[in-house]
């Protein structure tokens, strides 16, 4: 009878180490959910701040106006309402856009008749764009010139945290005599 008396403390020693064990296992996987939990979120937060910063480049380059000179000297705001609600829920702000490099448009480069005012716009310029300084006929540059622009985007959402800058370069064609500001 002593014997199992002994049986019976040890059981309940051994059951209170495998409950213990057991509990530390649960709170760990509980953490461990936690955590993947606000990775998740995080992840969902970028994508959302991608997505308001993709819809705000769009956005501006679709609009003529924002590359035409004068350039537009204030950043524009645009919205982006992910849920429906009518409420945005990131705000993209794009700076004015920065003209990274110009260069002349080669005559092979041109498609007529989508680039037809490049052939015309040079010989209204001047009747001997394509001669040289001894007046032989060249046929390199048209009367456009290649523009590349930057355009940046920036999300920062102060409820989330998530801070993002994304840059998309726009190629555009403009007059010979066009300059970079």
């Amino acid at each position: 009878m002593n014997l199992e008396k002994q049986q019976r403390g040890v059981v309940l020693i051994v059951v209170l180490i495998m409950l213990g064990v057991f509990s530390v296992i649960v709170a760990s996987m509980l953490t461990s959910s936690n955590v993947n939990f606000k990775i998740a979120g995080n992840q969902q937060y970028r994508v959302e701040a991608k997505l308001a910063a993709s819809n705000a480049l769009e956005t501006y380059i679709s609009n003529p106006a924002n590359f035409s000179l004068p350039l537009p000297t204030t950043n524009s705001n645009v919205e982006s309402d992910f849920d429906g609600n009518g409420v945005a829920d990131m705000v993209a702000v794009v700076p004015p856009p920065s003209c990274l490099r110009i260069a002349p448009v080669l005559r092979s480069e041109l498609s007529y008749p989508k680039d037809k005012d490049c052939i015309r716009t040079a010989q209204d310029i001047d009747a001997n764009i394509f001669r040289d300084e001894e007046g032989i006929a060249t046929v390199t540059n048209s009367g456009c010139v290649k523009m590349t622009w930057d355009v940046q985007a920036n999300v920062t959402d102060t409820v989330t945290g998530t801070n993002l800058e994304m840059h998309q370069g726009v190629y555009l064609r403009a007059a010979l005599g066009t300059t970079c500001l």
